[in-house]
């Protein structure tokens, strides 16, 4: 079996460049939101940071050429890294779609949501196993994935935190996770 080089590994610089990019335009969109300057521009930055989040988990499960991702060959690791991009997808397609007049159930959101921290788990404990990803990355992800755990216990009325402080650091997290995988030397 060859061996994953730095020219190989293209999940670090798709699924952990995407992954960081997505997190720092839904993390602005948070903070100028907070500074009360939202409106359509907050709306788009976290519409595209959904996206690129959602298409960062099919490059992390997969890599760019289908079998190098960054939970190599496990088949568990790429239906959770798949089932995070579906979540995230869902999360901002169901507003995009809206903008062009398509209404979609409020249901959607919450089932995106339970995806991507469910996928998110998996991705986090076989991305560990596997030990493809090098150094704080190899079990950093698990940071994001159990602060989205909890992100959807709010969403789901669950418990209750207030403000936007969780989403925050949620997507700090998820910005962090992106630049390991993306800085990572495999």
């Amino acid at each position: 079996m060859a061996r994953v080089t730095k020219n190989s590994a293209n999940w670090r610089l798709f699924g952990g460049g995407g992954m960081l990019l997505g997190a720092l335009l839904w993390l602005i969109a948070l903070l100028v939101e907070g500074a009360g300057s939202g409106g359509e521009l907050t709306s788009w930055l976290t519409i595209i940071g959904f996206l690129l989040l959602g298409v960062s988990g099919f490059f992390l499960a997969f890599g760019q050429t289908g079998s190098n991702g960054v939970v190599g060959g496990s088949v568990l690791g790429k239906i959770g890294f798949v089932a995070f991009g579906i979540g995230f997808l869902m999360l901002g397609l169901v507003p995009l779609l809206g903008v062009f007049g398509v209404s979609l159930p409020g249901e959607l959101l919450t089932i995106g949501a339970v995806l991507l921290a469910i996928g998110g788990v998996v991705g986090a404990i076989v991305v560990y196993q596997k030990g493809v990803a090098r150094g704080v990355a190899r079990w950093f992800f698990f940071v994001p994935a159990v602060l989205a755990l909890v992100w959807v216990a709010t969403t789901l009325g669950w418990i209750a935190i207030g403000g936007t402080i969780l989403v925050t650091i949620v997507a700090i997290a998820y910005a962090i996770a992106g630049l390991l995988f993306l800085l990572n030397r495999r």
